[in-house]
């Protein structure tokens, strides 16, 4: 049911006012946030936000922790921002600054985002003018655990779902330089989250250096990367001090354009 709203030709629809309103307030509060806390914060009845909740937990949409029941954003809203966010837009606006990392370092650089499946895909590149040079087509689907580029996503997850996810999946040993020891892996993470960005030292491929940095929406949630990938015997040392400080400066500036 809508109602007319005076002065307007459209329509409103005071329930998706709300549900939306209940969205803001779960990003804003990730896990700090039951029926009544939201109720309190938005002047709403426990009642309404008991029967929003239940809607959009249905739908994926939230997540209730079992034991502090709070809720946190659910997968759904993830393949949804996603998919807004590989949009053109974003490769518009990464673009320039992904072809100026390239001539600077002469490396492959690409971009993607992340999906529910927790895997990374790439929905751009530039690649290294080099006629040996580390590449894969736009589109490929690097999978959970690989690389700069997983390490990027998986440490901005709270740490009940990364456990979650560690005890769900046993860590890859890609190479003999794979992090393959759990404990090991979270330590990693948390390192990634100080610095702000992440590497990989011939982890996911042989012989192949990787760098890779976050790139966040308005709310300040990882929802893609730029990485960079070499061959370990040039790509490394100062010239990849140098790549991960520009690519910092590249990956903040992009977020910046699209409204971070």
């Amino acid at each position: 049911m809508t109602q007319k709203k005076e002065g307007n030709s459209g329509y409103n629809a005071p329930l998706i006012y709300k549900a939306f309103s209940l969205l803001d307030a779960v990003a804003a509060n990730q896990y700090e946030m039951g029926i009544s806390d939201l109720s309190r914060s938005l002047n709403i009845s426990k009642s309404t936000i008991f029967g929003i909740t239940q809607a959009l937990t249905e739908l994926g949409a939230l997540r209730q922790d079992s034991k502090t029941r709070k809720f946190h954003l659910g997968p759904a809203l993830v393949k949804l921002g996603n998919q807004a966010f590989s949009g053109v837009n974003l490769r518009v606006v990464a673009k320039p600054f992904m072809n100026e990392l390239n001539q600077k370092y002469q490396e492959t650089v690409f971009l993607g985002t992340f999906d529910e499946q927790l895997a990374s895909t790439i929905i751009d590149k530039a690649d290294s003018p080099a006629y040996l040079k580390i590449t894969a087509p736009v589109g490929t689907r690097v999978p959970l655990f690989a690389g700069a580029t997983s390490k990027v996503f998986l440490s901005s997850l709270q740490e009940a779902d990364l456990e979650i996810i560690l005890k769900d999946n046993k860590l890859p040993q890609f190479t003999e330089k794979s992090i393959t020891n759990p404990t090991d892996y979270i330590k990693e993470l948390q390192q990634v989250r100080q610095k702000g960005y992440a590497t990989d030292y011939e982890e996911y491929l042989g012989g192949v250096n990787a760098i890779s940095v976050p790139l966040k929406d308005p709310w300040g949630r990882v929802v893609g990367a730029i990485w960079m990938v070499g061959f370990s015997h040039s790509f490394a040392d100062e010239k990849l001090e140098q790549a991960i400080s520009s690519t910092l400066k590249a990956a903040k500036l992009i977020s910046q354009e699209l409204g971070a």
